[in-house]
């Protein structure tokens, strides 16, 4: 039984380090600047975000909702990771389709909006990380007469 225990702390405390470090590659996206050519990194890729999937130990996809805002998304970015206490803070992304409508199917996302939502989860119940195309952030919707 104490294997089993170990194996399952070491497994969070890697998905805890995975967090940690999918932060620090977006902060230097963030805050890479040079002398010469200012925050190049930042403008190169356009967007200081890294939006990703939480996939749960039950194997469900992560919903988080926000009833104030009236979101409810599986897309999230990472605002900041306490390791000694194996937790993260996410802010939500807000997924849209198509038309521009929040869509919770994650088939039907065409684009993703950065809020000012955050949320404290605890790792220990994530078991794996999807990273998601940077484009998403970046899409502006464009819907073109059909005639």
């Amino acid at each position: 039984m104490s294997n089993y225990l170990n194996s399952e702390r070491k497994s969070n405390h890697c998905m805890c380090d995975a967090l940690f470090e999918l932060k620090l590659l977006q902060d230097l996206l963030k805050n890479s600047q040079t002398k010469f050519f200012g925050s190049l990194l930042e403008k190169l890729v356009g967007t200081d975000t890294i939006p990703f999937l939480l996939v749960t130990q039950k194997g469900d996809l992560l919903s988080l909702h926000n009833a104030m805002e009236g979101i409810e998304t599986k897309f999230f970015r990472i605002e900041s990771v306490d390791l000694e206490n194996c937790s993260a803070t996410l802010s939500l992304l807000r997924p849209l389709d198509m038309e521009g409508d929040l869509t919770n199917a994650p088939c039907d996302v065409v684009r993703l909006e950065k809020t000012s939502i955050c949320k404290v989860i605890d790792v220990t119940s994530i078991c794996a990380i999807q990273l998601l195309e940077i484009e998403m952030l970046k899409r502006k919707i464009i819907i073109e007469p059909k005639w």
